[in-house]
């Protein structure tokens, strides 16, 4: 069985590897895509995986940093810090807002301000590529796919809100799925916002991460009876919203590519095998004349179908790793993350394709008549 569908695949050469580049294609293409998904999600999130904090406070209300909107007042520190089992609180300063670049004439870009306490650093940067990581009063650390999208340097200016910027550090790691983070310094930030009085969360960092839900739950509590409403979600919490938001505006896009590169998929494999099939027609007939099962030659089929799915999916998967560290360097604002369960994900999907295209030969060999072997 094993000698007969190796032959029937490797006879023709030429076919074989354009059926291989066919499942090779779309191998990368469901691979590339789950890709560019994991690493949106991992780029959108990374802030709130990288900042120490175990709990974010916020108004009432709240689901993510980008489409609602939190306003709570100064001095709830000590309030938060008589809750059992809270170890440190820090401010939280951030919104988006437009930015006008200097070199670039009347053109203006959506970024997402974040003012955090230099002193402590909690809240700013995690990775700096160039420059400074803790600004002054008047400077600004911008994020990398920024810099590269609109040609800025270190000691080019930014005007937000009014106030002029200078640019320190160029940070990497903190670009959201729209626009990037920028830091300032939390005074710069108030005075950007107009809300001196007021920040928009508190991020709390906490004891024992296995208690943070009650201990976020007891912050809501003591909160409420000063008279101020808050809703307390811990960084899981949090980072679920985020991606809630990005599936809602990504799967629209992604799931219909991944169904073409599937389709694309069963169609080579597919219409690969039913042409070897037809080619070979004469031989399955004196196979089934001779006494062969039916069972015999299904097998055959199935698994040609899976040496070509398995061909294709190591060299779609190596076009695909190459890919990954291509991307980025002409899409700055894409990352393309290959881990275990996009490799696993895209094995499946290419098991499905090869199970599914071995139905379309294997529904002709059901046809075939003995009798074909004595036909002039």
């Amino acid at each position: 069985m094993v000698s007969i569908a190796r032959k029937n695949l490797f006879h023709d050469r030429g076919r074989l590897i354009i059926s291989v580049g066919g499942v090779a294609f779309a191998t990368m293409l469901i691979l590339t895509l789950t890709g560019v998904y994991y690493g949106v999600i991992e780029m959108s999130t990374g802030y709130l995986r990288e900042t120490n904090a175990d709990l974010w406070v916020g108004q009432e209300g709240i689901h993510d940093t980008w489409h609602t909107y939190s306003l709570l007042p100064r001095g709830l520190e000590d309030e938060i810090l008589s809750v059992g089992g809270v170890k440190e609180v820090y401010g939280f300063v951030g919104r988006a807002v437009r930015a006008e670049i200097s070199q670039i004439s009347d053109e203006e870009k959506t970024v997402f301000v974040v003012g955090f306490d230099t002193s402590s650093g909690v809240g700013g940067p995690w990775k700096i590529i160039k420059g400074k990581k803790i600004p002054r009063s008047g400077q600004v650390i911008v994020d990398r796919v920024f810099s590269v999208r609109n040609g800025i340097e270190i000691g080019d200016r930014l005007t937000v809100g009014g106030k002029e910027l200078t640019v320190v550090g160029i940070s990497d790691g903190t670009f959201l799925l729209v626009y990037s983070y920028i830091f300032v310094t939390e005074e710069d930030a108030m005075e950007i916002f107009g809300a001196k009085g007021f920040l928009n969360y508190y991020m709390v960092e906490v004891e024992d991460p296995i208690f943070s839900k009650k201990i976020a739950k007891n912050i809501e509590d003591r909160l409420e009876k000063t008279g101020i409403k808050v809703d307390v979600l811990t960084r899981e919490e949090f980072i679920d919203n985020h991606k809630e938001v990005i599936n809602d505006s990504f799967n629209s896009i992604l799931l219909p590519l991944v169904f073409i590169g599937f389709f694309i998929g069963v169609t080579v494999i597919g219409l690969t095998l039913y042409t070897a099939t037809l080619e070979k027609i004469r031989e399955y007939a004196i196979l089934k004349a001779i006494g062969a099962r039916g069972t015999f030659m299904v097998k055959i089929v199935f698994e040609q179908s899976f040496i070509i799915g398995l061909l294709g999916f190591g060299v779609g998967l190596g076009l695909s790793i190459f890919a990954s560290g291509w991307i980025p360097n002409i899409a700055p604002e894409f990352a393309v993350v290959i881990n275990l369960n996009t490799i696993m994900l895209t094995f499946l999907s290419l098991l499905g394709m090869s199970a599914v295209a071995s139905l379309i030969p294997i529904r002709k060999l059901e046809k075939v008549d003995p009798a074909t072997v004595f036909q002039a």
